[in-house]
């Protein structure tokens, strides 16, 4: 299950503010989209791409249209993270400090050696060393972190806190005990892996990458609820996500069914980051996406053209010589029972 921990989300969705449901959200991290020097010669012949709440996968063809064999960096960037100091809440899929998402990498079937890049910022300011050096770890959200913190000399917790690589928070964590005052880390965590890949002349190359995604979520949908059209953001929340009337009608009639006046839904929230930063010799061949939602009984709401359904929970979607406009947002409605 998902570790849900504080944290503001860069990018991501969060439920309609000013609903009753505010308390129980969290909001996913959009991931997604390798990227490399612009090269003229590299064409991505293929791509197909398969999404769950429980996995992420992603099959590449890649074709080097030129005579001699090209080698350039890779990279992967992971979302940023920030320290914990709002009152936001988002879904992360591991525990994991090196690798939150357990992301991989194979190229035509071989694991492929992944270096990862790190740097804390604070007001825009490169602190890794600085945090290296006091033996904290750049992770701003691990408990270890905010204990390394605690355990620094006062001096060196004060020039923390004057350079916004920290914030000064009182709670108790036990019942009835004294309110004590701690640090909490306040930097941003920038990461990315990369790598060196060769692409062979003339011939296709297969590039695999896997990883879980941050699902962002709410206890109960706002569709539905007391006063939810008259909501200042709903227009932009259902064109988001393409919510149409049918599905509108869907939740409002299993109101009726089960006598309720509330919606019996739950949402579960993936983001993909589609307009990919990598530059590739014209648009994709052939784009393959596949959507599970998990059980027949979801909704699924999605911005895309072409759906067509092929399974009890699968969507999918074929385009030749695609070229993505616009990211991917999921919408899940999970019923309650």
């Amino acid at each position: 299950m998902a570790r849900l921990i504080r944290v503001i989300a860069t990018g991501a969705a969060v439920l309609l503010a000013g609903s009753a449901q505010a308390n129980d959200t969290t909001a996913e991290f959009a991931i997604g989209g390798l990227r490399f020097t612009a090269d003229s010669d590299i064409a991505m012949r293929a791509e197909d791409l398969f999404i769950s709440t429980e996995a992420v996968r992603i099959a590449y063809t890649f074709r080097n249209q030129s005579s001699a064999d090209k080698t350039v960096t890779i990279a992967f960037p992971m979302p940023d993270i920030v320290g914990a100091t709002h009152d936001e809440e988002v879904g992360l899929p591991t525990e994991n400090a090196d690798n939150l998402f357990d992301f991989h990498v194979a190229a035509d079937g071989h694991d492929v050696a992944l270096a990862l890049d790190q740097t804390a910022l604070a007001n825009n300011i490169d602190q890794t060393a600085r945090l290296r050096e006091a033996h904290i770890p750049l992770m701003p959200l691990a408990a270890a972190t905010n204990a390394a913190l605690d355990r620094l000399p006062a001096a060196t917790q004060a020039a923390f806190v004057k350079l916004g690589l920290a914030s000064v928070e009182e709670y108790t964590d036990k019942p009835d005990g004294p309110m004590e005052k701690h640090l909490a880390a306040a930097w941003t965590l920038r990461s990315a892996f990369t790598w060196r890949q060769t692409f062979p002349a003339g011939r296709d190359l297969h590039l695999d990458q896997h990883y879980k995604p941050s699902v962002g979520g709410s206890a109960q949908t706002i569709i539905g609820t007391k006063g939810w059209r008259a909501n200042e953001e709903t227009p932009a929340y259902l064109k988001k996500y393409c919510i149409d009337r049918d599905l509108v009608a869907s939740i409002e009639r299993a109101m009726t069914r089960q006598k309720l006046d509330y919606p019996p839904f739950g949402e579960q929230r993936i983001a993909y980051v589609l307009k990919t930063g990598a530059n590739w010799a014209g648009p994709i061949g052939d784009f393959h996406l596949t959507i599970d939602k998990g059980a027949a009984a979801n909704l699924l709401s999605v911005c895309a053209d072409g759906v067509t359904k092929t399974g009890p929970t699968l969507f999918e979607v074929h385009r030749t010589d695609f070229v993505p406009k616009e990211d991917l947002y999921i919408l899940l409605f999970v019923p309650l029972s």
